[in-house]
């Protein structure tokens, strides 16, 4: 008689993966996850409706983890395929990676033992490393935030990528998943979301978990599209919550017009879309720009004046540093 099958064990997280013309970049996102030393997991790689996806799905088969799953669904966008990914799920705690970023192999643990720290939290988070588009290249560290408020995330949003977020799943079931109508910015809502009408808390790591790569195209380059998804996610907040939202308003504008001037130098934009946005922080808030990283605001000051006579190349480089 053949000895039974060896058991998975249940899944303590459900990893979800949106992949969108990933081929070139899903197979050190899921090595990343497969690497975890935290090994109680379910892998969901969505398929956004890629025109090509062949590579992408090959790229995720190829593992042989029966606890990799690929599901698929049409074009709809990222926020779409992470709750299609959070409802095939079943485990109690769901993470996020973008199929061009990449975990430290203990980001699962280190979530884990903050949860079990705190039974109020809801939302955890970690620090992250910016790269370049080829993920050879670090930049810019973020700093530790241990309380995320609404203003926080209103603005520049410490947390910064869904890839950096690992949540409980009961917070979906009290306030609902990503707004898919939303193309920039559904993280952001999504939080702002929990922390206007749950009693959950939002919290951060003091550890870099989280590799994200920049490029100078794509979403994260398209400032107009960015900052468009901003504007339709702080009325979003109006809704929730009036007073809450009102009162983070000037401050969360300061520091995501400085957020966007960044941005801009970042992906090599003129020097003269950078200077609007920066003097657009200035006027919403010039008092949140001395007291809120006063030298990321230095920084970004003299990032505009070099790209007025410098190559966009060392811009770049200066100001992801």
């Amino acid at each position: 008689m053949a000895a039974p099958e060896p058991t998975q064990p249940p899944p303590l997280f459900t990893v979800v993966m949106p992949a969108y013309q990933a081929a070139g970049t899903i197979a050190i996102a899921l090595r990343s996850v497969l690497a975890q030393t935290e090994q109680r997991f379910e892998l969901i790689v969505v398929d956004d409706g890629s025109p090509d996806d062949r590579a992408t799905v090959a790229e995720a088969a190829a593992s042989g983890d029966p606890r990799v799953r690929i599901i698929r669904q049409r074009n709809s966008g990222p926020a779409s395929a992470r709750n299609l990914g959070i409802a095939s799920g079943k485990a109690p705690f769901v993470a996020f990676l973008d199929a061009d970023d990449r975990w430290s192999p203990d980001l699962l643990a280190r979530h884990h033992a903050h949860f079990r720290s705190d039974f109020t939290l809801g939302v955890s988070f970690a620090r992250f490393c910016l790269y370049d588009a080829t993920l050879t290249q670090p930049g810019r560290i973020s700093a530790h935030v241990a309380d995320l408020h609404l203003a926080h995330v209103m603005g520049e949003n410490p947390a910064c990528t869904t890839s950096n977020l690992v949540a409980r799943r009961d917070v979906f079931r009290d306030v609902g998943g990503f707004d898919a109508t939303l193309t920039h910015a559904e993280d952001q809502e999504w939080i702002a979301r929990v922390l206007s009408t749950s009693a959950w808390c939002v919290r951060g790591l003091d550890a870099v978990l989280v590799d994200y790569r920049t490029s100078t195209a794509g979403l994260s380059a398209d400032l107009e599209r960015m900052q468009a998804g901003w504007r339709l996610m702080i009325e979003r907040g109006r809704s929730y919550a009036p007073h809450k939202a009102t009162a983070a308003e000037r401050q969360a504008s300061a520091l995501f017009e400085r957020y966007l001037a960044r941005r801009a130098l970042r992906t090599g934009q003129p020097a003269w879309r950078a200077c609007a946005h920066l003097l657009a922080a200035i006027r919403h808030s010039p008092r949140t720009l001395i007291t809120h990283s006063p030298k990321r605001t230095a920084l970004t000051i003299a990032g505009v004046f070099a790209a007025a006579i410098l190559p966009a190349s060392l811009v770049r480089a200066a100001i992801t540093r």
